[in-house]
């Protein structure tokens, strides 16, 4: 299972939160951060239509590496809407 890092445009609702029961969730000035583990690529992709349904916008994304996984596998997009 891969760890993920989804910070979004703005702070979401817990109406809105309630979309993404997988995924915990922080406020930082300006944003949302959803993180936690999912099992897949298409568990992802319905977090991103799931986000898209939502019209929220997605800032940035960042894979961490699984604890035993070797240092440096860290991945980051950022993306621009």
């Amino acid at each position: 299972m891969t760890h993920y890092v989804i910070r979004v445009a703005g702070e979401l609702s817990d109406d809105l939160l309630t979309a993404f029961p997988r995924l915990a969730a922080s406020t930082e000035p300006v944003t949302t951060v959803l993180q936690g583990n999912l099992p897949d690529q298409a568990a992802l992709t319905a977090v991103f239509d799931r986000l898209d349904e939502l019209g929220i916008d997605i800032i940035d994304m960042t894979t961490l590496p699984e604890p035993n996984s070797p240092k440096g596998n860290r991945r980051r997009r950022q993306v621009h809407g």
